[in-house]
């Protein structure tokens, strides 16, 4: 008895820090489920709901959401390309400054770009909420 109790002790010790490290689950503003990109509060179909938009609305909203990404597609490509050769100049053994800063600047212009047309999609799903 006095050999199993530490050993019981020390089970319980470490089922509760376990536990402990693990942390609550929940909305988080994780890459998972919740406030984050996963299902929850994010711009999938059943988001709409909470905001009160009609089934036609909601398909507009998605089709609109739909065309949008089709028509992203080629600059976020481009971007990841340029991201990878980014990534290739910097793991040389002597990066060329030349090369990494004219990179830089092509993706400062494909994130604007992608940044006007997310601008243009949330004003025409603004129009398409508050008509």
């Amino acid at each position: 008895m006095k050999r199993v109790l530490p050993i019981l002790l020390v089970a319980l010790l470490v089922v509760s820090a376990g536990t402990a490290m693990a942390g609550p689950w929940g909305r988080g503003m994780g890459m998972g489920p919740g406030n984050g990109m996963g299902p929850g509060s994010g711009m999938g179909p059943y988001a709409y709901g909470s905001a009160n938009v009609t089934p036609e609305k909601a398909a507009q909203l998605q089709s609109l959401r739909e065309s949008f990404l089709k028509d992203i597609a080629p600059q976020q490509n481009e971007l990841f390309a340029k991201r990878s050769q980014m990534r290739t100049l910097w793991s040389s053994a002597n990066p060329d400054e030349g090369q990494i800063a004219a990179l830089q600047r092509d993706m400062q212009g494909l994130q604007g770009q992608l940044q006007e047309k997310r601008l243009q999609f949330n004003l025409e799903a603004r129009k398409l909420l508050n008509p």
